[in-house]
């Protein structure tokens, strides 16, 4: 059996989508129970299952949560699809905390004559210095950032170019500056 939480097969989510927002702390996963009785799951997400269920316990929603838990911030949760079905989540369904990025470039040129040019060039990357966090399912390949055990859905905990291994400028780092100077003759 596929593990639900691998994406291709999308949960149910149940909320309001703003509430999973990434940040800088990971959604909070709770191993369900399939009991809305039991302590120790969570009571929003083993509710809806019972309700998806027919209020009748041990059916398709309660067996896939006892068996792949939920996802719960705020009022909202996000739980497996039922076993055989598909959850009710779109592509693009959670949103990130956006990208912004100002790059400044000034550039003077000198004239030496007729035949002998220069110009001298400052550039700066990400001016403000503004961190600009991987999106919640991590960097480009995103590998890892699902998985339960790691604690780390929904956590913008690097950004881009270092959640891919792969520092770039202009991919979410920190402010770079760059000086260049072209002769021309």
């Amino acid at each position: 059996m596929r593990d639900p939480w691998d994406w291709t097969i999308r949960g149910g989510f149940y909320g309001k989508t703003s509430d999973f927002k990434s940040g800088p702390t990971s959604i909070p996963f709770f191993p369900g129970s399939g009991d809305p009785a039991a302590p120790t799951g969570n009571a929003s997400c083993d509710a809806k299952a019972l309700a998806l269920d027919g209020g009748v316990s041990g059916g398709p929603a309660t067996s896939s949560l006892a068996s792949f838990g939920c996802y719960a911030k705020g009022a909202s949760i996000m739980i497996p699809p039922p076993l055989g079905q598909f959850g009710n989540m779109g592509r693009n369904t959670l949103p990130d905390s956006g990208f912004q990025n100002f790059d400044l470039s000034i550039a003077k040129n000198w004239h030496f004559g007729e035949r002998l040019r220069a110009q001298f060039r400052a550039e700066f990357f990400n001016i403000f210095n503004h961190p600009n966090l991987a999106n919640p399912y991590g960097g480009q390949n995103g590998y890892g950032q699902n998985d339960p055990s790691t604690g780390a859905f929904g956590c913008g905990c690097a950004t881009p170019d270092v959640a891919a291994a792969n520092p770039v400028v202009g991919s979410g780092g920190s402010r770079a500056v760059q000086l260049g100077l072209k002769l021309i003759f």
